[in-house]
C-alpha cells in the first residue's frame, strides 16, 4: 500500500476536524447533498445510456435512496467520533493540568520549560524562574481542614496567575509549592513579579465557616546565567533562594546569586 504524503494526511485531518466541529446532524446534511447529487447524476447517465427506455421515476427513486442511505449510515459513526474527540480532549487536560488547582502540572511544566530554557541559552536571552511556597500551610489544614486548605491553594494559584503575562508559565510543582517560568525577564523584572505575587497573597482572604482564612508566601528567584547548564540547575538555585526566604522569617522574597551573562555582560548587583 502506498504511504500517504504529509499533505494528504493534513487534508484528512482538516476534514475530520471540520466534520467533528459541525456535529453529527449538520455533518450528515453536508454529506447528503453531494451524495444525492451524485446519485441523481448516475440515474440520469443510466437513463441516457439505455436510450430512455427505462422510466425516470424508478431510476430517480432508487438514486435518491442511494443518496440518502450513506449519510444516515454515517450518522452513528460521526456521533462516535465526536464522543471520542471529547474523551481525547479530557485525557489531554488530565495529562497537562493539576486536578485540584487547574494549573499546569509538574510534568508539563518541565516539558515546556525545558524547551524555553534551551531557547534562552541558545540566543543568550533573559529568563527567570520563581519558586513560590505557602507559609505554614500545614497549620491551616490542621485548624480548618484539608477542604479549606484546598480552597485557599486554588485562590493562591489564581491570584498568582493574575500577576503574569501570557508567555509566562505557572504550575503546581509539589504540595503547596508553585513554580513560575518567566521568559524574556531580567533579574529586576523577576524580583518585581515575585514581590507582586507576595503582596497579593498576603492580602488574600478566603471566607470559611465564618472565618477569614489567609496565609503568606515565601518566594525564591533564580535568573538564567552562564553557570546554568541545565534546567535542573536553575530550579535548584530557585529552590535554594526559597529556603533562604523561609529562614529569613517567611513572607519575603530572596534571590539566588546573580550570575554573569554568557556573553560576558554583567547584571547589576541586586540585593533583596
Amino acid at each position: 500500500m502506498q504511504a500517504r504524503t504529509p499533505s494528504e494526511r493534513s487534508r484528512r485531518q482538516r476534514w475530520s476536524r471540520l466534520l467533528l466541529g459541525l456535529g453529527p446532524r449538520r455533518s450528515a446534511l453536508l454529506l447528503l447533498l453531494p451524495s444525492v447529487a451524485a446519485c441523481e447524476s448516475l440515474a440520469w447517465g443510466t437513463q441516457m445510456a439505455l436510450g430512455g427506455t427505462a422510466g425516470w421515476a424508478p431510476l430517480l427513486l432508487a438514486a435518491g435512496l442511494c443518496g440518502v442511505l450513506p449519510p444516515l449510515l454515517a450518522l452513528p459513526l460521526l456521533q462516535q467520533l465526536r464522543q471520542l474527540e471529547k474523551q481525547n480532549l479530557a485525557l489531554e487536560v488530565r495529562a497537562t493540568r493539576d486536578e485540584l488547582t487547574g494549573a499546569f502540572n509538574r510534568d508539563w511544566f518541565m516539558h515546556v520549560s525545558e524547551r524555553e530554557f534551551s531557547r534562552s541559552r541558545r540566543y543568550d536571552a533573559d529568563c527567570a524562574l520563581l519558586m513560590v511556597d505557602a507559609d505554614r500551610f500545614r497549620n491551616i489544614n490542621d485548624r480548618y481542614g484539608r477542604t479549606c486548605g484546598d480552597a485557599l491553594l486554588r485562590e493562591i494559584v489564581q491570584a498568582s496567575g493574575r500577576q503574569l503575562r501570557s508567555p509566562d508559565l505557572l504550575a503546581r510543582f509539589s504540595g503547596e509549592s508553585v513554580a513560575v517560568l518567566l521568559p524574556q525577564t531580567d533579574p529586576l523584572g523577576a524580583l518585581d513579579v515575585a514581590e507582586r505575587i507576595r503582596e497579593t497573597i498576603a492580602a488574600l482572604q478566603v471566607s470559611w465557616n465564618g472565618a477569614a482564612v489567609g496565609t503568606t508566601v515565601s518566594v525564591g528567584v533564580a535568573s538564567l546565567g552562564v553557570g546554568h547548564a541545565t534546567l535542573e540547575s536553575l530550579i535548584s538555585d530557585a529552590d535554594g533562594a526559597l529556603h533562604a526566604a523561609k529562614e529569613a522569617g517567611r513572607n519575603c522574597v530572596r534571590a539566588a546569586p546573580i550570575q554573569p551573562r554568557r556573553s560576558g555582560e554583567a547584571y547589576p548587583v541586586i540585593s533583596k
